[in-house]
């Protein structure tokens, strides 16, 4: 937040449905609401990214003046954290499964799935999020996952935080996987048709045996340079695997 005053507007605005209702204010009626405010530039978020996202584009939306909106929240920082914590209480965590690792694991999977819904949210600044109620209500129900565990806390707080950090990175390659098909008009196998002669007239035989060897296993199984879907699967099973010194082997 910009100031001190915007961060403790921002808390208000995010708690706003838990606090005591205030007293009706004298003149014209608003025009728009909050909720209003974020579900529309969640959309359009969601439509053009988030860089698009300005308050006059916002206003336009909402068929207001730009300064109309600053009435309702102080900054566009401000709003984009209403719009993170928005997002999380329409993709709520589901019940704990049978054992700890298959509960991180669908941790993991509700949190990529909701990447992919809602791109912009990578590049939304994540630190301090955990503000709002619905932030806290997934943190609340993620920790409760690895309450049964005799560990610290500490560590619990590390093990969702090193899951985010996995997720994260997987759904930001996974997009642009997506990004790079639409802006480039072809498949990866039909870019790959295109680049694969030019590599092999400019890169010496034997120059890189273990990228040759490694790359053409990998690019006749995928057709493609990668496969983010397939790499999330294999990484989730090695990171859960790397923590049962914590979790346990259940």
């Amino acid at each position: 937040m910009s100031t001190a005053e915007d961060a403790r507007t921002l808390v208000r605005l995010l708690w706003r449905g838990r606090a005591e209702p205030e007293a009706p204010r004298r003149g014209p009626r608003q025009r728009v609401t909050v909720d209003e405010m974020v579900v529309k530039a969640i959309a359009l978020a969601d439509d053009r990214g988030l860089n698009a996202l300005s308050m006059r584009a916002l206003a336009a939306e909402l068929g207001v003046g730009p300064m109309t909106l600053y009435t309702y929240v102080p900054t566009r920082d401000v709003l984009v954290a209403l719009m993170v914590d928005h997002v999380a209480g329409d993709s709520p965590m589901s019940s704990p499964a049978t054992t700890v690792r298959e509960s991180l694991a669908s941790v993991a999977r509700v949190l990529r799935a909701e990447y992919l819904a809602h791109p912009w949210l990578l590049d939304a600044n994540p630190w301090r999020q955990v503000l709002g109620p619905h932030r806290l209500t997934r943190y609340e129900r993620q920790l409760e996952v690895l309450e049964s565990l005799d560990i610290s806390d500490l560590d619990r707080d590390h093990i969702l935080a090193l899951l985010v950090a996995f997720v994260t990175g997987n759904a930001r390659e996974a997009l642009a996987a997506g990004a790079a098909a639409t802006v480039s008009g072809m498949t990866d196998a039909q870019w790959w048709e295109v680049v694969a002669p030019e590599l092999d007239a400019v890169i010496p035989d034997g120059r890189f045996p273990l990228s040759g060897r490694v790359g053409t296993a990998a690019g006749e199984r995928h057709q493609a340079p990668g496969a983010p879907d397939e790499v999330f699967d294999f990484g989730l099973v090695c990171l859960l695997d790397g923590l049962r010194p914590l979790i346990g082997d259940d």
